[in-house]
């Protein structure tokens, strides 16, 4: 039998390739990524992630 993936490891893999995906299009489109630091929302560049 095969390896079979957990829920938790495909959810893992599918958030990491949107979020990937989210930083590649601010980057072509020169916007900010929103993120959560030291318990506050903060605005960076998405050249800086």
């Amino acid at each position: 039998m095969g390896h079979k993936e957990t829920v938790q490891s495909k959810a893992k893999r599918a958030i990491t390739h949107a979020v990937r995906d989210l930083v590649k299009e601010r980057r072509l489109a020169n916007d900010t990524v929103v993120v959560w630091k030291k318990g506050r929302v903060v605005r960076i560049s998405a050249k800086r992630v």
